[in-house]
């Protein structure tokens, strides 16, 4: 057989295998943020208007592509404030996975328009190209896909990433909880940013193929709703039928109120850190867990702390 690479036989298992098929048809990358780096070199984008609300690693991957990046800002309905040329590439982010109306609204007026779903993972893919990243709603170590909607784009040929070396976090979090795993996500997270575009792991796509994406969604939205119900917010929901939220983004201007959710073990992100020009937006917006590891009793328990 020469020296191609045999398939063992018989050994220790390796992770099991699923049998469900990911959500998006698309070019299966090692991060969201690769995943729009790949967008641009296959559209060829040289100048991209992005907004400043958005992850700060943003403008840094548009830039390292050699993109010039214009930023602007959003109003009250996180609509763009301003208009573009009608031919410009414009990003535009589904925020929260609650915004999916405006991103519809804004794909029928700018023909160009790039969709960040980084934190709307089920959303369809709208505007020219969308993105997305798994590791945002699912337990996975990385992974991005970009997804071209009118371009005939051949799948580059890449080398595949490895992510064992990112899933300390994943598995020590079971064992050992939340607290005792943070240092192994922090550390994960600087390798993704630092990761150059390659594909998707082989243990990235096997974990993705084990989830029931429709019963996370469902999970999501039950609990979104619980807490909508209870607690109503002054965000300016605008939210597709098919969509499901990553967070519930709760407005405040407690400036207490997140450390006392942290203090009572219900962490809840800041979005974004570094993001200088949106200060009162990182620091109002409290985003609420609400995906698909918790259920009714669990909203109870946000609940009291923020009654409390």
């Amino acid at each position: 057989m020469g020296s191609e690479r045999m398939k063992p036989i018989g050994g220790y298992f390796e992770l099991e295998r699923g049998y469900f098929r990911m959500r998006h048809e698309g070019v299966c990358l090692n991060s969201g943020c690769n995943a729009l780096r790949l967008i641009i070199r296959e559209l060829k984008i040289k100048r991209l208007h992005i907004p400043y609300y958005t992850c700060p690693v943003v403008p840094c991957a548009v830039q390292s592509e050699g993109c010039e990046v214009v930023p602007y800002e959003l109003d009250e309905r996180f609509m763009p404030a301003c208009c573009f040329p009608k031919e410009d590439f414009v990003l535009v982010n589904d925020y929260f996975g609650v915004t999916g109306r405006n991103v519809a609204e804004l794909a029928a007026e700018y023909p160009n328009l790039i969709v960040d779903n980084a934190q709307s993972y089920f959303a369809e893919p709208l505007g020219r190209a969308a993105f997305y990243s798994p590791r945002k709603f699912f337990g996975v170590p990385d992974g991005g896909i970009a997804v071209f909607n009118r371009d005939a784009i051949t799948a580059p040929t890449l080398d595949r990433d490895v992510s064992s070396d990112r899933a300390a976090h994943l598995l020590k979090r079971h064992d050992c909880g939340a607290s005792a795993a943070y240092a192994d996500f922090k550390a994960a997270e600087e390798l993704i940013g630092a990761a150059p575009v390659r594909a998707m792991s082989n243990l990235t796509r096997t974990i993705l193929s084990t989830i029931d994406d429709e019963s996370a969604r469902s999970r999501r939205l039950a609990n979104f709703s619980s807490l909508l119900n209870r607690l109503g917010t002054t965000f300016p929901l605008a939210m597709l039928p098919e969509a499901a939220p990553l967070v519930f983004p709760l407005v405040s201007s407690d400036l207490t109120l997140r450390q006392r959710l942290i203090d009572a073990q219900i962490f809840v992100a800041t979005y974004w850190p570094g993001c200088e020009h949106c200060d009162s937006l990182c620091r109002s917006i409290i985003p609420l867990p609400i995906d698909q590891r918790y259920g009714e009793g669990d909203m109870d328990r946000i609940l009291e702390v923020l009654n409390g």
